[in-house]
């Protein structure tokens, strides 16, 4: 091939992601495209998963980002920094040196979206991200290349492989959560710090990409409503058995119409889900989705959403799409105003777990406190095995109340009032159904 043809590819960032990428571009048939790995920015090369390929190509390897940027032969860089401070300056330097940009940093892409794909499009380069929601899933280039997207109404999906895996193992070996986590860390399945995991930051930052995609509109992360899964216990799941369900994390965007506005629906919860329904099936650390159209039926896709190689594969694919064509793709636009609608005036199924010290009156409390502010109760069940004697010599009793469907910020003032009770031990423990 003429040395002209040739693609040079760079990776910033030699983690686990990025080692992935060099084992795929070395193993792979990408080179008849042009592809070729050429230089490594690593700052530690002796440690971590880059150390092993210090040792196979140490000529690759440069700690100054200038090394890259300058370099003619390198014309698409790999970020797999992480992050959102150095990723985002190095990413717009790059771009405004004519490089293009591929990476799987959802926190960046998230958080700085926006300016990052005005930058690439004033500079005529691809930024791409195909790896940075739902692994070797391609989730972005259906909706960028075959979906309408303004025809999409909603979307519900499991975003996060490492909650789905200890949600899965809660529920099928009826292990506690702190146990779970500790057994998908030794696994690999989570970090040793899982902050990003468990309190559902990851899953709502590729949310706020998805909704980005459907609706031309960067949305901050922080107008998603989110929960995560570190206050759920094994009460929890036994009491969804009870009732048909699966617990599941749930990233979720609906298009609402009302009084003539567009509102979008968002929030990634934890869920109770119908044993019918597809993503209740999703067990471990497989990735799913599911798309509503307003002329399609449910289309639902699932797969490998993390670890090195399925994630690699997906940034590989990105390169070999630029290879092909340095035409940026089209990204969409805003069609018409858009609302976030306020989390509040959500209505849901709601069941209630309460931890109280035993003592008469408290269920004929919480059913006056709930029925002045108008809810109705469905059902009421306490499992005979949650009544136990407490380190202060007090029985101890864990029952849930399943209500009738009602307004999210209604609910709220309820238990507001609820969880200053001095029988309560902890604060009521919220699970949801969709409506």
């Amino acid at each position: 091939m003429p040395e002209a043809e040739k693609f040079g590819v760079a990776i910033a960032g030699l983690g686990t992601v990025g080692s992935g990428v060099a084992q795929i571009l070395s193993e792979s048939r990408s080179g008849e495209q042009g592809l070729f790995l050429k230089s490594i920015l690593e700052r530690e090369p002796e440690k971590g998963p880059a150390s092993e390929w210090f040792q196979k190509i140490p000529e690759a390897f440069v700690k100054n980002q200038e090394a890259i940027l300058e370099d003619p032969e390198i014309r698409v860089i790999v970020e797999t920094i992480g992050g959102t401070g150095f990723a985002r300056e190095f990413t717009l330097e790059a771009l405004k040196r004519g490089k293009h940009v591929v990476t799987a940093n959802k926190d960046l892409i998230a958080s700085h979206g926006s300016e990052l794909c005005e930058m690439a499009q004033s500079q005529d380069r691809h930024y791409l991200f195909e790896a940075a929601v739902a692994g070797a899933i391609p989730v972005l280039r259906l909706l960028r290349e075959y979906f309408q997207t303004r025809d999409i109404l909603e979307l519900e999906g499991i975003l996060n492989g490492t909650t789905n895996y200890i949600l899965s193992e809660m529920e099928s070996r009826s292990l506690g959560f702190e146990e779970t986590l500790k057994k998908a860390q030794e696994l690999g399945f989570a970090e040793q710090d899982p902050t990003n995991d468990i309190k559902g930051f990851d899953a709502r930052y590729k949310l706020v990409i998805l909704i980005y995609l459907i609706s031309g509109k960067w949305i901050s992360p922080s107008e998603i409503y989110l929960e995560g899964i570190d206050q759920l216990e094994l009460p929890d799941f036994e009491y969804a058995s009870r009732m048909g369900r699966s617990i599941k994390l749930i990233a979720h965007m609906q298009r609402i119409e009302e009084d003539g506005k567009s509102l979008l629906q968002a929030y990634v919860l934890p869920m109770m889900q119908s044993r019918d329904n597809m993503l209740s099936k999703i067990s471990g650390s497989t990735n799913a989705l599911t798309l509503k159209g307003r002329f399609s039926e449910d289309i639902s896709i699932t797969g490998k959403g993390a670890g090195s190689l399925p994630t690699a594969s997906s940034i590989v694919s990105d390169l070999e799409r630029i290879a092909r064509d340095e035409t940026p793709v089209s990204w969409p636009t805003v069609i018409e105003p858009i609302e976030i609608m306020p989390f509040r005036d959500t209505i849901f199924r709601h069941t209630l777990r309460f931890e109280v010290y035993d003592e008469p009156g408290i269920v004929g409390m919480i059913g006056k406190i709930l029925a002045e502010s108008g809810i109705n109760i469905y059902a009421l069940e306490q499992l005979p095995q949650y009544h136990r004697i407490g380190n202060g010599k007090r029985e101890t009793v864990i029952f849930t109340i399943t209500l009738e469907p009602c307004i999210e910020g209604v609910l709220q003032e309820a238990l507001d009032k609820i969880n200053l009770a001095s029988f309560m031990i902890q604060p009521v423990n919220v699970l949801r159904e969709s409506q």
